[in-house]
């Protein structure tokens, strides 16, 4: 088969803006054809095959609960919990949109779903409190991208269902990562805000957070009543999805935000999107399905030899290469492409899967505020009223940042596999 020229019908097909899944879909299926080596059935099958797979059945469970939660008001009960917490610290509004973020991300494990909820609340409000636009696209853009490294998180149940790596372990390994990425971001916050418009807030008093955490008790339980039920065997990560949406709309109903035409839209919501992963997923599936049998795999582990043999070396080879790939290609496709053609070379070199797979997934979801794609940031200043340029100055800081943390993550194991060790020494 002519890998050069799928290839090359792939970044045409991207030019000319085609959706992803249809590039990547539409360029393997002419190959196959063109190349005559292949039965056409095959095509049908491998298309199934990408989606034949229980675990993925989390993933409409897991965005059904997000949308039911962003109309539960359950971020206004997450904003106050955080400004009532740290909103007199310099800079208390970033930090609360920050601290918001990472409650979000450990119910929603959706990017795009957290900064919609957020943003559409945090920005207009930094902007009224003097921040400049920029500033608050990049807080609130950058803070979105912890949703999916803390668990529960849709990418790590696609990575999981791809790799075939314990979903339950990959939710366990993002939870330091992530809470790091957060605190790291809390620090720059803290440093940049007296020229980005900071005023000081008042200190709230005792009354007044311990009725904030008592409003926000119940979405803070929610990833707590997931993890707990994977790690001790009461439900799969699947059965975990159910139980997410359940309790999300429950909540909802309890808190009276529910109405038979807001659950339409929230399911048709939820529906659409599911719908655009998984055509995605069959599409980047075929795709790897055939530069897999063309031996891509085999001949990537070859060129990473003859550039070096030192794991170290290699990881930052991979690094560099990831956050390359991630500035113009989506996470999910990225990674449903790339690494079941890197599964040699990840065996070959001796990293853990899990913790290769967090490695990849904040790299590619870096990429989520770099140019030239930049999906975060560029919705962000949407609602900020200003320019995607306009806000690459404030966005650099907080790129930095995230990207020493990956670093850090990368080269220091433990702080990924020490909680799925732990858990499973205790097990």
């Amino acid at each position: 088969m002519n890998i050069g020229l799928m290839l090359g019908l792939f970044c045409v097909f991207l030019v000319l803006g085609m959706p992803i899944a249809y590039c990547m879909g539409l360029s393997a299926v002419l190959v196959i054809l063109l190349s005559g080596q292949v039965p056409v059935l095959i095509l049908a099958q491998q298309f199934y095959d990408s989606l034949d797979n229980f675990s993925l059945l989390a993933v409409p469970l897991f965005v059904l609960a997000g949308e039911l939660m962003s109309v539960a008001g359950i971020t206004d009960r997450l904003v106050n919990l955080s400004r009532a917490l740290i909103g007199h610290f310099r800079g208390g509004l970033a930090q609360a949109n920050i601290l918001t973020n990472m409650f979000m991300g450990a119910i929603s494990g959706s990017a795009l779903a957290d900064l919609t909820a957020i943003g559409s609340m945090m920005i207009p409000a930094m902007k009224r409190e003097g921040y400049k636009p920029a500033f608050a696209v990049a807080v609130t853009a950058c803070a979105s991208m912890m949703a999916p490294i803390i668990p529960p998180s849709v990418i790590a149940v696609i990575y999981g269902s791809v790799t075939g790596v314990s979903i339950g372990a990959l939710f366990l390994g993002g939870a330091i990562p992530g809470v790091l990425a957060g605190l790291a971001m809390l620090t720059m916050a803290w440093y940049l805000a007296p020229s980005a418009g900071a005023h000081p807030n008042p200190r709230a008093n005792w009354s007044e957070r311990r009725t904030a955490t008592v409003r926000a008790a119940p979405a803070v339980l929610m990833p707590v009543i997931i993890i707990g039920g994977i790690l001790s065997g009461a439900f799969t990560p699947t059965e975990a999805g159910a139980v997410a949406a359940l309790y999300a709309l429950l909540f909802g109903l309890a808190a009276r935000k529910h109405s038979p035409k807001s659950l339409y839209r929230n399911f048709a919501a939820a529906a659409a999107m599911t719908a655009g992963a998984l055509i995605t997923l069959a599409g980047a599936g075929l795709f790897s399905w055939v530069l897999s049998r063309a031996g891509i795999g085999q001949a990537a582990l070859q060129l990473m030899l003859s550039i070096t043999s030192d794991p170290q070396l290699a990881m930052l080879v991979l690094i560099v290469f990831f956050f390359l790939l991630g500035t113009f290609m989506e996470p999910v496709p990225a990674l449903i492409i790339v690494v079941p053609i890197m599964s040699p070379m990840i065996a070959h070199l001796g990293f853990d899967p899990v913790h290769f797979g967090i490695v990849a997934i904040m790299l590619l979801v870096l990429g989520s505020v770099t140019p030239p794609v930049g999906v975060l940031a560029m919705v962000a200043c949407k609602i900020a009223g200003i320019s995607y340029s306009e806000s690459l100055g404030m966005l650099l800081p907080f790129m930095l940042v995230w990207l020493a943390v990956i670093l850090l993550v990368a080269y220091v194991p433990g702080l990924v596999l020490w909680l799925p060790h732990l858990i499973q020494g205790n097990g």
